[in-house]
């Protein structure tokens, strides 16, 4: 037997021992549970700003970009840096047309008996 099975208040302070070094240890668990949830919370709190941060970046270059790319204004840019004028009617060709602008080359014509010489 041991010492404490016949000494009841020796039993009863070494589970009251016991009982408080499960209670301290549940205590600090606790506590840092508690710490890591905060801090998480805290980084949570801090990315949602950034994502809102970054959100409105992307909408101001969003506009700004939509600003750069009128018609309007690449047009202007285009006849003034470059001397580009917008195409009318009257440049463009239809099919018809471009035949005539661009008239198809006959093939030169080979002798047959005399090998690859041409006949002008």
């Amino acid at each position: 037997m041991t010492a404490y099975a016949h000494n009841p208040s020796a039993s009863r302070r070494l589970t009251a021992f016991v009982l408080f070094v499960v209670g301290v240890a549940l205590t600090v668990g606790l506590f840092y549970i508690k710490t890591r949830a905060q801090t998480a919370k805290e980084e949570v709190v801090r990315l949602e700003r950034a994502i809102e941060s970054e959100e409105r970046a992307v909408a101001v270059l969003e506009a700004e970009l939509a600003f750069r790319e009128r018609p309007t204004r690449l047009a202007d840019l285009a006849k003034k840096n470059l001397g580009f004028e917008p195409i009318s009617t009257n440049t463009t060709l239809t099919v018809e047309g471009l035949t005539e602008a661009f008239p198809l080359r006959e093939a030169p014509k080979e002798n047959v008996g005399e090998g690859a010489q041409q006949n002008d």
